[in-house]
């Protein structure tokens, strides 16, 4: 029987089949007090906590003591050396060990399995070339690793098996890739790292016998308590302007009441480890408050009261719902000229704690710096805005009779009732449906509705609020294009099947050795060692008549394979392909990459590149520091240059109705270069959290989040007709999105 990936089932093989295998222990909970059995504590999906007896696992976190292992390995089992793996060696009873130095989120493949993949590094060679390799772990195992593996352990698989690895190349890791899972019969052990297994012992106690937990509908301001819930929506641990780590979760329990928590950490380990919505989560001696009131005060800044302006009773009445703001640059004028009861949106406001020099302590105090980076500045909000409304409501709910002209306003006193506080409550969850996204300029632009965009004539400016409904290619590496700025053209980023074809081509012509060592480069050749026996000539461009230092160096090769074209470019600034030709050194097809540098390959458009003989380069070696930059190559041989941009289509929604808009950027968006989202595994997991944050799966459109953007309407003209499509610029998503 075979399971999943086509590793032997187990219920197969003889319950003995291993003696090694059946040998297994489990790191559990602190046991049960008074029974001195031990006990996992785990939440059913109704939200029970629930105790059962421990189950034999696979998974073992172990400890060093004394230099020791707590428990040594099966005698039986054999280490094996990084450089000494093979495919299509037996390795039942071997076993490999290396440090964690990467982990990748717990992920589930097509058929529901888990996946979680860690790449080790290998101790014992860390000054060779490759010196770590991959590890992809399946089904149960991954789900157990993924909640105890942390950066720093030392890891040890048993009984694994051997793959090639499709992206070693790319990271300079080792050809193959050990595949862990119960089905090989694999066993882990994991000896944590020294510091985190300290830290865990110093901060262990002891679990209590049974704990009270408190509904959410029944939270008072001030009181310590045990709570659970649901997860609806959090954000994974990311680093906070300050120097801790954040993360976001807000819960929902039985008494349909929400709750949402902002954790920090100096330690990211120490934060909730939530995998996905729907999580049951629990918080033990918890004291969250009524967010009515900060902890600390905000700063006042010392004016003088005839300078200040507007209705001195109501500023006193409504001292603890003011805040005093500085503003600083290019932001002082606009302030200037604010009438009196205006509604503000203030964007990238800089909050801090500030010290005082006398006994009332510690303060929050708030700073609008200058510049427009990340959206920063001041917008004036229209009446008409929604939630000008709603701020209206509020302050009317206080007794305030609220108009654009302060001065029309009677006093009253600035006390709340009980009632206040529920509006208060209901006010600040609505607060917290902020946009996920940032506008970078032209904050003086009002926002408009999409069906009053749809009706206006192009070209035209707009600033929306909507929801992102739907989006296009659902697949994201599909978004990726190639783009010529000269004749706007887009096409697809080539495979890499196509590359190796032409490489092999070009391999078979033998190089001339007439364009050998010539005054700006010198010239290395060398035979493979495989039955072709071909002969590769790499050229080194020199620079002052002396060679670089490997990092700022151009290579160009000549019959060299895609495997090796990658291996140069790890260690070299740059690598060019080249062939010999009649009058010297020149391209290969612009089918292919004409440049290769770090993991990106570069393009030419056939269309509107006129290549020139390699000798051009010349020019570039010849300058007091040539960059090797690759807009600089492609302009002097003659390239123009294919841009990596993203390419999508958003379906945005307000109250008025649906908008198709196209997203097409470089890396400003997203704040991903599209250059290096196809080779990098992490890149692209970044990108579809922050799609699936922009537009949640499975969520009802009432509680996806809101959007702000700019977007600017065009025509497109052909002979026949014109038609007007509408574009995302000037926004990108919040830093603290994912």
């Amino acid at each position: 029987m075979c399971g999943p990936r086509g590793h032997a089932g187990r219920a197969a093989r003889a319950p003995c089949e291993r003696k090694w295998f059946c040998r297994r222990m489990v790191f559990v909970a602190p046991s049960e007090a008074g029974t001195g059995r031990p006990t996992v504590a785990f939440c059913s999906p109704g939200g029970a906590v629930q105790e059962q007896e421990t189950a034999a696992m696979p998974v073992l976190l172990l400890k060093i003591i004394n230099g020791l292992s707590d428990m040594p390995l099966p005698s039986y089992v054999e280490k094996e050396e990084l450089n000494n793996l093979r495919e299509g060696v037996d390795y039942t009873n071997r076993y490999f060990q290396g440090i964690v130095i990467l982990s990748y989120p717990l992920t589930k493949l097509a058929d529901g399995t888990n996946l979680f993949k860690v790449v080790l590094q290998d101790t014992g060679n860390l000054y060779s070339q490759i010196n770590s390799i991959n590890v992809l772990i399946y089904g149960k195992m991954a789900e157990d690793c993924s909640k105890i593996l942390h950066h720093g352990d030392t890891f040890v698989v048993a009984g694994f098996k051997l793959a090639k690895s499709p992206t070693a190349v790319e990271h300079g890791r080792h050809d193959c890739q050990l595949e862990v899972s119960e089905e090989a019969g694999s066993a882990v052990y994991i000896y944590a790292n020294q510091k985190r297994m300290v830290a865990s012992e110093t901060l262990s106690m002891p679990v209590a016998p049974k704990y009270v937990y408190t509904s959410l509908n029944q939270l008072k301001d001030g009181t310590i308590v045990n709570l659970y819930g649901v997860v609806k929506f959090f954000k994974p641990p990311y680093v906070s302007k300050g120097t801790d780590y954040c993360s976001v979760v807000t819960l929902v329990d039985p008494s349909n009441a929400k709750l949402t928590c902002t954790l920090f950490s100096g330690n990211v380990d120490c934060l909730p480890k939530i995998y996905k919505v729907g999580d049951i989560v629990r918080f033990h001696r918890i004291k969250v408050w009524d967010g009515t009131k900060c902890p600390y005060p905000t700063w006042k800044v010392p004016v003088e009261e005839r300078d200040l302006e507007g209705e001195k009773v109501l500023l006193r009445q409504l001292r603890n719902l003011t805040a005093d703001i500085l503003v600083y640059d290019n932001h002082m004028q606009l302030a200037k000229s604010l009438k009196i009861g205006s509604f503000l949106r203030i964007y990238s406001i800089h909050a801090k704690q500030g010290s005082a020099d006398n006994e009332d302590g510690s303060h929050i105090e708030f700073h609008l710096h200058g510049g427009t980076c990340y959206g920063r500045g001041i917008g004036v909000l229209p009446e008409s805005n929604p939630e000008v409304k709603e701020l209206k409501e509020f302050l009317g709910s206080l007794g305030l009779s609220y108009s654009q002209d302060m001065e029309s306003m009677s006093s009253l006193e600035a006390e709340c009732t009980s009632n206040n506080v529920t509006d208060l409550e209901s006010h600040l969850q609505r607060c917290q449906q902020l946009p996920v996204t940032v506008l970078t300029d032209h904050q003086d632009l009002k926002n408009t509705h999409l069906k009053t965009i749809l009706s206006s004539t192009a070209p035209q400016q707009y600033r929306v609020r909507a929801k992102l409904r739907t989006y296009k290619p659902q697949k994201l590496y599909q978004s990726v294009k190639l783009h010529c700025s000269k004749c706007n053209s887009l096409q697809e980023v080539p495979i890499g099947d196509e590359f190796d074809f032409c490489l092999q081509g070009s391999a078979v012509a033998a190089p001339n050795t007439v364009f050998h060592n010539t005054s700006w480069y010198d010239s290395v050749v060398w035979t493979t060692q495989d039955q072709k026996r071909r002969k590769i000539v790499i050229h080194f461009v020199r620079h002052d008549e002396l060679l670089q230092q490997p990092k700022d160096t151009l290579v160009m090769i000549e019959g060299g394979t895609l495997k090796e074209m990658w291996k140069l470019a790890k260690r070299f600034k740059c690598v060019i392909p080249v062939r010999s030709a009649e009058h010297g050194l020149q391209l290969l097809d612009l089918s292919v990459p004409f440049l290769l540098q770090g993991n990106v390959k570069y393009y030419g458009c056939k269309q509107c590149s006129t290549p020139k003989p390699i000798k051009s380069l010349s020019s570039l070696a010849a300058v007091q520091q040539p960059s090797w930059e690759p807009s600089e190559i492609a302009k002097v041989l003659g390239i123009e240059l294919l841009q990596y941009v993203f390419i999508m289509r958003f379906t945005l929604v307000d109250a008025t109705g649906p908008l198709n808009v196209y997203l097409f950027d470089y890396e400003k968006f997203f704040q991903i270069p599209a250059s290096e989202i196809l080779t990098s595994n992490s890149l692209q997991q970044k990108m579809q959290m922050t799609m699936n944050t922009l537009c949640p799966p499975g969520r009802k459109l009432d509680d996806l989040p809101w959007l702000e953007c700019f977007i600017r309407s065009y025509i497109v003209k052909d002979e026949m007709n014109h038609q007007v499509y509408y574009q995302i610029f000037d926004t990108t998503v919040a830093e603290d999105v994912v």
